[in-house]
This record gives C-alpha cells, sequence and structure tokens, in this order.
C-alpha cells in the first residue's frame, strides 16, 4: 500500500517527517502586522513527531486547515483586528502611532516598506501620488497604518462599539441597542470624532419623541439615560484607548423631564399574589405544566430577576440538597446584572413542584428551560412578554398593570412586612448591602436565608 502526502518533507538523515507549506506571497507582510511565529518565513515547518505517513495524513489535514483558515482571518480581517495590526507595524518599524510625525526618519523608512509591497505597476505609476490613491492597492492593515501615518484613518461607530463589546462583553446588549439607535440616527460609518454636541441633543430628542420607529413611541428618560450612559462608557474608552484627544460629546448630556415620566413598579398585594397562584393551579389542571408557569411560580416563590430563572442549567438546580435551593451564577449564554448576583436561593416546597415539573420538560436537556434558553443565548424578553401577557388575563389581576417584574419588589415587601434583617433580604434577592463590613465573610447560612423567605410568604 503506498500513501501520497503533500505538504511532507523529511530533514536529510532523520526518518521523522514535517508538515511544510510555502506562505503565500501576499500573507508574509500580513504575519509581521499580527506578530505571528512565522512572520519573515518563506515556508511554515512544523515536525510531525512521527515516521509513520499513516500517522501523519490526518496531522497534515489538520496542519492544511489551520492555516488555511488562519491565512484567510489575516486576508478579511475584522476591523479590531486591522487597528491593532496597523499599529504593530507601525511600532515595529519605530514609529509611534500616537504621534507618527515625532519621528520622521522612522516614518520615512516606513513608508519606503509600503512601497515594497504595492504592485511594481502602481509604484511605477506617476499619477498615483497620493496616500487615497494607494489605499486600494494595500492590504487591510498596511492601508490603515498609512492612514494612521496621514491622520486619515477613521474611528467609526462601528468601531467603538466592536471594541466595547470585546472590553466588556456584560454590557453588550444595551451597547448594541444604544448604538443601534445612534447609527439610526447618524449613520454606522460616522467617525465619532466628528460627532457633535448637537447631533446627541438631537438623538436625545429623536428618542423622547419617537423618531426613531414608525408607531412614534417615545422612549422613557430612564431608558434614554441607561442607553447615554453606555454610549458614554464606549466613547470614554474609545477615546482613551486610542489616543484620539478629544472630550467625549457623550459626558454630562442633559435629558429634559427625566424621570418624570417614569411609572411606579406596584408589588402584588397579598390577595394578588394568591390570585396568581390560582391563576397557576387552573392552568394546570387543565392543561398540565409548561415552562411558563413553571417559570412564573419560581419567580414568585424566590424574587429572581427572570433571566435568572429562564437561564438557569440544570445543574444549578439542587432539588435535594439539605436546603434545596438554586445556584444563580453566570453562564456563556446568560450574564448576570451585578457581582452580589451571584448567589445560592432557598427553594420553597411550591417552587421544588414547579422546577421537579421543568425538569421534566426539559427532557434531559443541560439547560433548565431549553424552549428559551440556547448554550449562546437566554431569551428573557420572549419570557417577559408572554408572561405579562399572561399575568393580566388572570381573574383578580386583570387591569392591575403587575407585571413579572413586580414579583421582585414583591419579594422585598413581603421580606420587609416580617421584619427581615436587611442583609439577608439583599442576600435572596441579589442586592449589594451597603457598608464596607457586608464584604467579609459568606453571609447569612441557606437555612437561615429559607427560614426568613418561607416566614414572608403567605400561605396558598
Amino acid at each position: 500500500m503506498s500513501i501520497k502526502l503533500k505538504h511532507v518533507w523529511q530533514k536529510p538523515g532523520s526518518s521523522l517527517l514535517y508538515f511544510r507549506r510555502r506562505v503565500p506571497d501576499d500573507i508574509r507582510p500580513l504575519l509581521v502586522a499580527a506578530r505571528s511565529p512565522h512572520a519573515g518565513k518563506s515556508h511554515i515547518v512544523v515536525s510531525l513527531q512521527t515516521s509513520d505517513p499513516r500517522i501523519a495524513a490526518p496531522l497534515i489535514s489538520k496542519l492544511v486547515k489551520q492555516t488555511s483558515e488562519e491565512w484567510e482571518q489575516l486576508r478579511n480581517p475584522t476591523r479590531g483586528d486591522v487597528r491593532t495590526q496597523a499599529r504593530q507595524l507601525l511600532l515595529q518599524h519605530g514609529v509611534d502611532p500616537s504621534d507618527p510625525k515625532g519621528t520622521p526618519e522612522a516614518l520615512d523608512y516606513f513608508h519606503d516598506y509600503l512601497d515594497d509591497q504595492l504592485p511594481q505597476s502602481v509604484r511605477e505609476d506617476e499619477n498615483i501620488r497620493h496616500g487615497h490613491q494607494l489605499d486600494r492597492h494595500l492590504s487591510p492593515a498596511h492601508r490603515a497604518a498609512l492612514q494612521l501615518t496621514q491622520d486619515r484613518r477613521e474611528f467609526t461607530l462601528a468601531d467603538c462599539l466592536d471594541q466595547y463589546i470585546a472590553a466588556r462583553p456584560n454590557g453588550e446588549k444595551t451597547a448594541r441597542i444604544a448604538f443601534g439607535y445612534l447609527t439610526g440616527f447618524l449613520g454606522a460609518d460616522r467617525d465619532i470624532r466628528k460627532v457633535r454636541r448637537s447631533d446627541v441633543n438631537g438623538f436625545v430628542s429623536w428618542l423622547l419623541t419617537g423618531g426613531h420607529n414608525a408607531e412614534g413611541q417615545a422612549i422613557a428618560t430612564t431608558t434614554v439615560s441607561r442607553y447615554l450612559n453606555a454610549l458614554k462608557a464606549a466613547f470614554g474608552r474609545a477615546i482613551r484607548e486610542n489616543e484620539l484627544g478629544i472630550e467625549s460629546v457623550f459626558a454630562r448630556v442633559e435629558i429634559p423631564e427625566a424621570g418624570k415620566d417614569a411609572k411606579e413598579r406596584l408589588p402584588f398585594t397579598a390577595d394578588q399574589l394568591l390570585a396568581l397562584h390560582r391563576g397557576v393551579d387552573a392552568w394546570v389542571a387543565t392543561k398540565g405544566w409548561d415552562p411558563l408557569r413553571c417559570i412564573v411560580v419560581v419567580l414568585a416563590e424566590t424574587g429572581c430577576r427572570l433571566a435568572e430563572v429562564a437561564g438557569l442549567a440544570a445543574a444549578d438546580i439542587h432539588l435535594h440538597a439539605g436546603v434545596p435551593h438554586i445556584d444563580v451564577k453566570p453562564h456563556p449564554w446568560r450574564s448576570l446584572k451585578t457581582s452580589a448576583s451571584t448567589r445560592k436561593v432557598p427553594l420553597t416546597p411550591r417552587a421544588m413542584v414547579a422546577l421537579k415539573e421543568a425538569h421534566k420538560l426539559a427532557n434531559g436537556s443541560p439547560l433548565a428551560f431549553p424552549g428559551y434558553t440556547t448554550l449562546e443565548a437566554c431569551a428573557a424578553g420572549a419570557v417577559s412578554a408572554a408572561l405579562n401577557k399572561w399575568i393580566g388575563g388572570r381573574e383578580g389581576l386583570k387591569a392591575s398593570g403587575l407585571t413579572n417584574h413586580c414579583l421582585r419588589h414583591t419579594i422585598k415587601d413581603l421580606l420587609r412586612a416580617v421584619q427581615c434583617p436587611s442583609e439577608i433580604s439583599d442576600q435572596i434577592l441579589g442586592h449589594v448591602t451597603p457598608g464596607v463590613g457586608a464584604g467579609y465573610g459568606q453571609g447569612y447560612p441557606l437555612d437561615m436565608r429559607a427560614e426568613w423567605l418561607t416566614r414572608a410568604l403567605p400561605l396558598p
């Protein structure tokens, strides 16, 4: 039997096989910009640690796939990759990216280097002289580096968002919404250095008057404030990390009538909470348990946030522990609001029943509610909309304006009513307890938290 292998090589006098692949001409300068260990080499050579072609064959196939993917990424980098590679190119040639003209000799040398990256026909064309005429003949990283040296490199709103999300993944959801509205108002290609204070004020007015949607539905001032905070953080980070030398136009933005349109989040009364449970019981009696009814019961019995429950993993649920509880902790598909949100929450008997039924419905999934959560994302918004509609249709709750989030406020009030210590209440609900001493120790035992929660909840 014979095996024919491509990209294989043997050193003279050695039985070991090596993977050897030529680096394409257009990739060589990109490897330098990316600080690759293969920079400056004409071939990639990797020992396969075997002399058996049958063992070498799958290893070579894997390395071919890997190098091809790396080269394709270099040819089509993300905006963030381009910025990083451009700055690295300048630094490697002794040019300060924040002040290219401060090192004139190094800058001249770098421009000579860029000339070598151009096709010969372009170098010989006397009609092509200006930087913008050369852009289309250079790789993305080399083009961005040239633009930096000529103060032509733009930093767009899209760049700003990408950089912010890369550094602050927990803020991605709000940042994407905020930038989605901003780019709808200004355009994604707007350089952040060209955004003016008048643009920001116009943007705020646009949101408050409903100009962002066809129905003309305004956004509440509290929500606008949350979006502005995300934009302020993203702009501030971009200005600082990229040394743009400008002031953030999102600093100290005033929102007309701020807070005056806020609607008070009312809690359920004891009778309304019992009406909710009667609604669940009636539904289960006729239609059986389903994920939404399981979720709303857990919300009503624990005071957890909706995403904390909908995004539970099966392994987060401990029904047979000494004190039955759920572990609320961050997951790749669902982050938590604050560090204090990571906690163990005791379960009441009613909550345990709901989670047992949810386990049956999940049918072996690693997620507690696979109908609403995947390993990539948690659709808490869809759950909220469905639950709020259902709650508003129950007998004793119609026209109440109560939502699923009101259940969290309800638990807080019920704990207050039985004079539960504030620190225990905070540990149940995942609130930050003020004061230096609150950060010491492990907090109150789980059984004590369970005792206070049981005492607070009204009997069925």
